[in-house]
């Protein structure tokens, strides 16, 4: 159990980032000592907290520390002006500057500032020459944490084996409710193999938020609108097992039914548009519909829960069909190259 456990916080930990702040610190240290700052030790703290995880975080968070260190000047100069230099007016400084900062939801840039603030305190002095020192310490941390920050590898090929294992975790599950239709009773779809399903999106919408926020210029949601979709479709299914279980007989449309979810998943993949699928299914539909009443009352239930089967599978491959004609030019020339080998 502890051993899993340390296995676990070991994968988690991202080294990049860990290599990053120590040599961005050490950086920041040496070019504050470089151009003569005073507490240049505090250019590393700056750039220790300036690394966040995305670059979209980063250069977010910077910006607002950067406005917070405008209101913590302001801030310092009043109270220190008015009140003097220690430890009562540093307090009133802090009641003020950190209640400013959370109304205008600034608080990434309280601890930062109120350390450089500590400098004013210490030498007893709010002026430009102190004022000039704290900004260029803020420009030397931030500027090197978000140069650093440019670099972050992006885990495109992790979302796309995401992709291929909800693929084929959805063919699976396809696969056993095309059998099911045709032994009722007998070979239920095991709750189960939802479960694998339900953790592959979860980690690839995971990856997919982050691909989008550390990717600054190009459009990078179409990871995050495809597990969207996926996910639908696996409610959507979940909802077909529901039907199953309720479903006592074979009816002559069972057989139509499982056969075109075998070919459902057959065809299963990412750049299959549904439209062929669609079409098919509003044969089947008519077909349905022309065939002979039910010649008993347990009949007719089963095939009324075959039409809602068959409406469900429709949902099923309109959201598939939606997402397609929701995609951009961009996404489509970017996202979708191999169209014309798979499909």
């Amino acid at each position: 159990m502890n051993l899993l456990f340390t296995k676990n916080s070991i994968k988690k930990i991202n080294y990049i980032q860990l290599i990053k702040i120590a040599i961005g610190s050490c950086i920041a240290i040496l070019s504050a000592d470089k151009l003569g700052l005073h507490y240049s030790a505090s250019a590393g703290i700056i750039t220790l907290l300036s690394i966040q995880s995305t670059k979209k975080e980063t250069i977010l968070i910077t910006g607002k520390r950067f406005l917070s260190f405008l209101l913590s000047v302001a801030t310092a100069f009043l109270i220190f002006s008015i009140l003097g230099y220690h430890a009562f007016s540093f307090g009133i400084f802090l009641l003020v500057f950190v209640g400013a900062c959370y109304l205008m939801k600034l608080e990434d840039g309280i601890a930062m500032n109120a350390v450089l603030a500590t400098h004013f305190l210490i030498e007893k002095s709010v002026s430009f020459y102190w004022i000039s020192n704290e900004l260029s310490l803020l420009i030397i941390g931030a500027g090197i944490g978000v140069l650093l920050n440019l670099y972050i590898p992006r885990n495109t090929l992790a979302i796309k084996q995401n992709q291929l294992m909800i693929e084929e975790d959805m063919k699976l599950i396809l696969s056993n409710i095309s059998t099911a239709l045709l032994t009722p009773g007998k070979t239920p779809v095991k709750v189960q193999l939802f479960q694998p399903l339900e953790v592959h999106l979860n980690e690839a919408l995971s990856r997919a938020y982050e691909n989008m926020n550390n990717t600054l210029l190009s459009d990078t949601r179409y990871y995050i609108q495809y597990m969207q979709m996926r996910k639908s479709q696996g409610t959507i299914l979940k909802r077909i097992c529901t039907h199953i279980a309720s479903i006592s007989t074979v009816p002559r449309q069972a057989h139509k039914i499982s056969d075109f979810i075998a070919h459902i998943t057959r065809t299963f993949h990412e750049y299959n548009n549904a439209l062929a699928l669609l079409e098919r299914l509003q044969e089947i539909k008519l077909e349905f519909k022309a065939d002979p009443l039910p010649g008993s009352r347990e009949e007719f239930e089963d095939r009324a829960i075959l039409f809602q089967i068959l409406n469900e599978l429709e949902a099923f491959l309109l959201l598939k069909k939606e997402f397609v004609m929701a995609l951009t030019d961009t996404q489509l020339q970017n996202y979708w190259k191999q169209q014309n080998e798979r499909s």
